[in-house]
C-alpha cells in the first residue's frame, strides 16, 4: 500500500460535517493524572451502575476488522471464519493509506458547503482534521436530553440508499494499529457495534424514508430506517421491532432481534447524547449526533447477560443534486470508554474513523 500519509483526514468527496471541539472544564493543578482516571471512572460506576462487563464468547467481526486484524498478525484462521464477508471492497483502504484520488491531487479535493457562519457546523468542517470530531467527556458520561434533527424540505420522501465504504483512519498518532485493532471493545469491529453500519466495511442497499409531520417540518422515519439498514447490512431479516416515540424521548430508541438470528445482539438500546444541524447557503444540509450504544446479548455466564457498551458520533453530509437525486457522506467517529485501559491515552479523541458514502433516489410515491 502507498507509504505516503495524508495530512487531512480521510474522508468522501464532500467534507463531512463535525461536532465543536470543546475542550474539557479546566482542573487544578493539583489534579493529577492518578486523581483524573478516579473522578472519571466515579463518575462513570455513577451513571452507568448496570453496565457491567462479562466474559464474552467469540463474536464475528466485521468486515473491515477482520481485515485489518489479519494484516497485523492478530486474526487467527477461526477468526476468519466467523461469518460475513471476508474481504473489504476494493475501494477501501487501510489507516495511513490514502486513497488514488488524494494521491492525484495531493490532497483530497472537498465540495465545501458556502456562506457557512464562522462558528457554524458547516464552517466547522472545513477543517477536515480528526481533533474536529472530538467530543466533550461529560455528555458521553451523563445522557443529555436533545431533539429530533430537523431536515430540509427537498429530503422528504422514501428513497433507494446506495452506501460504499471509503476507507477508514485511525488519527490517534500515539497509538498503534497493531493496539487499536487488539481491542475488540472499539465500536465497529464486530458486527452491530454500530447499530448504523451492522458490518463496518461492506456495501450496502436499502430503503430509507423522511416524512412530514403535523408542524410542517421533516424528520427522519427513524423506526423505518433503523430496521432497514440492520436487515439489509446483515443480509437477512434479523429486527424483531424498532421502539422509537419521539414525542415522548427523541433521544433513545430500542431494537429487538429474533431469536437466534444474531450471536452478536439480542436487543440494542440507543442513546443520543448530542445532535446539531445546519443548512448553508448553497443548500448543503450538515448534521452531527453523538449516540451511546449498549448491546445485550449472550455470555459464557449462564443465566447473565452481556452487555457492551459502544459510543460513536455520526457526521452527515447532504447535498441535493437535482429533482430525486442527492449524494451524502457520512463520517463514524469511535471513541474509546472510560473501563477501557487505553481510555486515557485519548479521552476525547476518536481512535478510529470510517468514511462512507451513499447516493440517493428518489422513488415514486405508492399508489
Amino acid at each position: 500500500s502507498p507509504t505516503r500519509k495524508p495530512r487531512r483526514l480521510l474522508v468522501p468527496l464532500i467534507c463531512p460535517p463535525t461536532t465543536p471541539s470543546i475542550a474539557p472544564p479546566a482542573m487544578p493543578e493539583s489534579c493529577t493524572r492518578a486523581g483524573m482516571r478516579t473522578l472519571v471512572l466515579l463518575l462513570c460506576a455513577a451513571s452507568s451502575s448496570s453496565f457491567s462487563t462479562f466474559p464474552t464468547p467469540s463474536l464475528p467481526m466485521t468486515s473491515l476488522a477482520r481485515h485489518a486484524r489479519a494484516r497485523t498478525g492478530l486474526c487467527s484462521a477461526a477468526g476468519q471464519a466467523d461469518g460475513g464477508q471476508s474481504e473489504l471492497p476494493t475501494t477501501a483502504w487501510g489507516a495511513g493509506a490514502s486513497s488514488p484520488a488524494m494521491l492525484a491531487a495531493g490532497l483530497l479535493p472537498l465540495v465545501l458547503p458556502q456562506g457557512a457562519s464562522a462558528a457554524g457546523l458547516a464552517e466547522r468542517m472545513r477543517q477536515g482534521k480528526a481533533e474536529g470530531l472530538s467530543k466533550r467527556i461529560l455528555p458521553s458520561l451523563i445522557v443529555q436530553p436533545v431533539g429530533q434533527i430537523e431536515f430540509p424540505g427537498w429530503m422528504e420522501g422514501t428513497w433507494e440508499c446506495a452506501s460504499q465504504f471509503v476507507g477508514y483512519e485511525l488519527p490517534v498518532k500515539k497509538l498503534d494499529k497493531k493496539t487499536i485493532m487488539a481491542d475488540k471493545s472499539i465500536a465497529g469491529f464486530q458486527k452491530l457495534s454500530v447499530v448504523f453500519l451492522p458490518d463496518v466495511g461492506s456495501n450496502q442497499r436499502y430503503p430509507a424514508r423522511w416524512t412530514k409531520a403535523p408542524n410542517g417540518k421533516v424528520y427522519e422515519d427513524f423506526r423505518f430506517n433503523l430496521q432497514a439498514i440492520i436487515d439489509n447490512g446483515l443480509g437477512y431479516r434479523a429486527v424483531e421491532s424498532v421502539t422509537y416515540d419521539p414525542a415522548k424521548d427523541p433521544a433513545r430508541a430500542s431494537v429487538s432481534f429474533a431469536k437466534g438470528k444474531t450471536r452478536n445482539a439480542e436487543r440494542i438500546e440507543l442513546f443520543c447524547n448530542q445532535a446539531e444541524s445546519e443548512t448553508s447557503a448553497d443548500g448543503t444540509f450538515v448534521c452531527a449526533q453523538l449516540f451511546r450504544q449498549v448491546t445485550y446479548g449472550l455470555s459464557q455466564d449462564f443465566g447473565v447477560a452481556r452487555q457492551e457498551i459502544g459510543e460513536f458520533g455520526n457526521f452527515w453530509t447532504f447535498q441535493e443534486l437535482g429533482e430525486g437525486s442527492v449524494r451524502a457522506n457520512l463520517l463514524t467517529a469511535a471513541y474509546l470508554q472510560p473501563q477501557d485501559p487505553l481510555f486515557f491515552e485519548a479521552p476525547t479523541s476518536p481512535v478510529v474513523v470510517y468514511a462512507n458514502e451513499y447516493r440517493l433516489k428518489l422513488l415514486p410515491p405508492r399508489a
